[in-house]
C-alpha cells in the first residue's frame, strides 16, 4: 500500500486504486494518439516541399494545333519569289510579292507567337522594295530569309514534316546566294549550320531509309570539304535536290 493511502479512511483509498486502474489505459490511448498526431505532423511535413514542387497542373501540349494556311502560303510564295528573282522574272514576282504581302498581314491575326513572326514583316518589305528595284541578289536574300522566318514560325505547331527539313532547303538556298557572292565567311557559316541541322535530323531519316540518309551524310561531308566559293558552287543543286527527297519520306 503506497504512503498517501495509510493516512486515508479504507473506503477513500478502494476508490483511488480503482480510479488508477482506470486512468492507466486512458493515459496510453492518450499518449498513443499524440504519438500517431506527432508522427503523422512529421510525415505532412516531409511531404510538404514534394507536395510543393510538383506542378500546379498538367503542361498545355502547344504543338496540337495545325500550322495556320496564311503562314504555310507565306513560306511557298517566298520560295516562289527567290526562284522569280533568281531568273530574273520580275513579271511574275510583283504578281507574287501581292500574294505574300496578303497572307502575311493574316498572319498578324492568324499566328499565336507574334515574337518568332516579328522577324518576317521587315523582311517582306526589303523584299518588296528589291523586287520594285529589280535587285536580282537582294531579292533572293530577302526571300530566302523569310522562309527561315517562317519555318522557325511554324515550329511551334504540329508538323509532318520536321522544321529541319525545311532549314536545309534554306541552307540549300543559302550556297547559291554566297557562292555566287563569292563570300567565304559566309558559305562556311553556312555549312556549319546545315551540319547541325542534319545532325538532328539524321536519326529519323536513317529510321526511315538507311540509303537516304547515308547519300545525304556524303553530301554534307562534301559541303564541309569545300574551300573556296567556287568549290560551294555546284553542291548547291544537289544539295535541294535531296532535301526534296528527304521531305518523302514523311
Amino acid at each position: 500500500m503506497n504512503e498517501g493511502c495509510r493516512t486515508k479512511p479504507l473506503g477513500v483509498c478502494d476508490a483511488l486504486r480503482a480510479a488508477g486502474v482506470l486512468l492507466i489505459p486512458l493515459l496510453m490511448i492518450g499518449l498513443s494518439g499524440c504519438s500517431s498526431a506527432s508522427q503523422s505532423g512529421t510525415n505532412a511535413n516531409s511531404a510538404g516541399p514534394t507536395a510543393s514542387n510538383a506542378p500546379a497542373s498538367t503542361p498545355v501540349n502547344t504543338k496540337i494545333e495545325s500550322v495556320p494556311k496564311s503562314l504555310s502560303d507565306a513560306g511557298e510564295y517566298a520560295e516562289n519569289l527567290y526562284d522569280h528573282a533568281n531568273a530574273n522574272d520580275w513579271k511574275n514576282a510583283e504578281a507574287k510579292i501581292g500574294l505574300l504581302k496578303t497572307a502575311v498581314e493574316r498572319i498578324r491575326t492568324d499566328v499565336n507567337n507574334q515574337k518568332a513572326a516579328g522577324e518576317i514583316y521587315p523582311n517582306v518589305a526589303a523584299l518588296e522594295r528589291a523586287v520594285t528595284a529589280k535587285d536580282r541578289q537582294a531579292a533572293m536574300r530577302a526571300a530566302n530569309q523569310i522562309t527561315r522566318n517562317v519555318a522557325w514560325t511554324t515550329a511551334d505547331y504540329k508538323l509532318v514534316v520536321p522544321v529541319e527539313v525545311v532549314l536545309l532547303d534554306y541552307y540549300g538556298r543559302e550556297l547559291e546566294i554566297w557562292a555566287e557572292a563569292k563570300d567565304a565567311s559566309k558559305l562556311q557559316s553556312t555549312a556549319r549550320e546545315m551540319r547541325r541541322t542534319w545532325d538532328a535530323l539524321r536519326p529519323s531519316i536513317e529510321r526511315k531509309d538507311a540509303a537516304l540518309a547515308k547519300k545525304f551524310e556524303a553530301l554534307i561531308a562534301q559541303v564541309e570539304g569545300a574551300k573556296t566559293p567556287a568549290d560551294y558552287a555546284p553542291l548547291a543543286k544537289p544539295v535541294l535536290d535531296e532535301v526534296d527527297n528527304l521531305e518523302k519520306v514523311f
